[in-house]
């Protein structure tokens, strides 16, 4: 059976639904028949509804947790992980140092930027990185439009890859000094005069405070207090350095953007900097805090108010966790950030160590998104040569990195899910199956991949794969792989 003629039921694939039952009951391998006839999988029930969650013991405890903190694991990582006891493996999850993401060949290019970030997740042992910066671009958004060829986008994925997993108080102020961000929300033409609110407005609404809780005076007292920053040029040595102004005429313009790239090349950063002449520096009232409030003063008053960390420990825990934490969870893991004084890496700690994320109500209960699917897949092929596949991919997925539908990011979970997207999901799975090379064996991909839990259909389509190709081609388009 080949390839064009292998096809998900309208089930399984639209059956993709947060929560984890995919339209059916979980079902878990119980036998692997490897004689001289074709591999299949021979499945039990499980709970009705649910999948039958592995979660209970160490491989499955460990395959959950390096799917969520990472994107996926080779046979021998998920075995060094499955005999680590897990509150060490969390321990090392936790601690991973960051790789740099090497400066593509155009840093003025965000498609350049985009597709070797793709290649760098699907290639990096610290995945844990990774994760967050994918996790903060879905919060803090920016849109590469706003770059004009300026090397913003890579500048700030270095940003959030570097901060993101501190204190809350140091990301947000270097956000708020970040130009790509400046860009985006208008900062960059705020002043004292002519005030601009959209940065102000975000920052409280869908960044850190949510609906609710500031009022419309907030606001124009935010933007007064943010007033001023503008994005310089700096190079290597600290010194500022001019930026040419693109010129007329498409000639001029294609000059410009050469320019722009040969001073990133250079090692030319672009930094904000607040500049005293455009900024207000009268009286405001922000936030219940009164006098010549700056930037860094709206980022203290933010982080005093009880509703930052229940707002951000909501987002994360539909992250990591849950579509629908219980207020009780939410609350919980709320104080022990606000406790720690916003730091990161203890929230994320918290998160991973709670009854919640390795209850059988967990398993499975997230979507992928289209970034975490496709460098899923690369990985469990071994081929971060498809960063280019990838980059093409994300559009029909609903996903463009540095591309966010509106300034409140992307939808999570079955936010995801639609008629057109899941079978461009399909596709993907289609074309990189069908590039060739040499394949791993899918029987053990679907015990380490997929903890051996298959649904009905997938188990159906997996058994009447006549090779090794359509095998794979089962695993990475059934529902099982789409979530996590």
């Amino acid at each position: 059976m080949g390839l064009t003629h292998l096809r998900l039921s309208r089930r399984q694939a639209l059956g993709l639904a947060a929560g984890g039952a995919a339209g059916a009951a979980g079902l878990r391998v119980a036998t692997l028949h490897l004689g001289g006839r074709a591999p299949s999988v021979a499945s039990a029930a499980g709970a009705a509804g649910a999948w039958a969650s592995p979660l209970n013991d160490s491989r499955g405890a460990a395959a959950h947790l390096l799917r969520r903190a990472g994107f996926g694991y080779t046979d021998a990582e998920l075995d060094a992980a499955a005999s680590t006891p897990y509150a060490d493996l969390v321990e090392s999850v936790l601690k991973q140092t960051a790789d740099t993401l090497p400066m593509p060949a155009n840093a003025t290019d965000y498609r350049a930027v985009v597709q070797a970030w793709y290649a760098h997740m699907a290639t990096t042992k610290a995945q844990f990185p990774e994760r967050m910066l994918l996790f903060w671009s879905g919060i803090l958004t920016s849109d590469y439009r706003k770059a004009n060829r300026r090397p913003y986008v890579y500048q700030q994925n270095r940003l959030y890859r570097d901060k993101g997993r501190g204190d809350l108080r140091s990301l947000l102020v270097s956000v708020t000094y970040d130009p790509l961000m400046m860009e985006y929300l208008d900062l960059s033409r705020s002043s004292a005069k002519a005030p601009n609110e959209n940065y102000s407005r975000e920052l409280m609404e869908l960044f850190t405070l949510g609906v609710g809780n500031y009022t419309e005076t907030d606001v124009r007292e935010g933007a007064r207090a943010l007033s001023g920053i503008r994005p310089l040029a700096y190079d290597s040595s600290g010194t500022q350095v001019q930026v040419p102004r693109p010129g007329k005429g498409v000639d001029a313009l294609q000059q410009y953007y050469q320019q722009l790239a040969q001073l990133a090349a250079q090692g030319v950063v672009f930094r904000g900097v607040l500049v005293p002449r455009m900024h207000d520096s009268g009286s405001k009232t922000y936030l219940g805090r009164t006098g010549n409030l700056g930037p860094e003063e709206v980022i203290d008053a933010i982080l005093a108010r009880d509703s930052c960390a229940s707002f951000l420990a909501g987002k994360a825990l539909t992250y990591f966790v849950s579509p629908s934490p219980s207020p009780d969870y939410v609350n919980r893991v709320a104080t022990a950030f606000r406790s720690s004084n916003y730091d990161i890496t203890t929230l994320m700690r918290t998160i991973f160590m709670s009854d919640e994320f390795r209850s059988p109500d967990s398993y499975r209960s997230l979507v992928r998104s289209p970034a975490d699917y496709m460098v899923a897949t690369m990985r469990a092929l071994g081929r971060p040569d498809l960063a280019p596949q990838a980059l093409a991919a994300g559009s029909g997925m609903d996903q463009m990195l540095y591309d966010p539908p509106t300034v409140a990011g992307w939808p999570v979970n079955a936010g995801w899910l639609s008629s057109s997207s899941v079978l461009a999901r399909v596709n993907f799975a289609q074309t990189v199956i069908g590039r060739g090379g040499s394949l791993s064996d899918p029987v053990t991909a679907v015990h380490n991949q997929l903890d051996g839990v298959v649904g009905p259909d997938t188990a159906r389509v997996f058994n009447a794969s006549q090779t090794n190709t359509d095998r794979w081609y089962a695993l990475l388009a059934g529902p099982e792989f789409h979530l996590k």
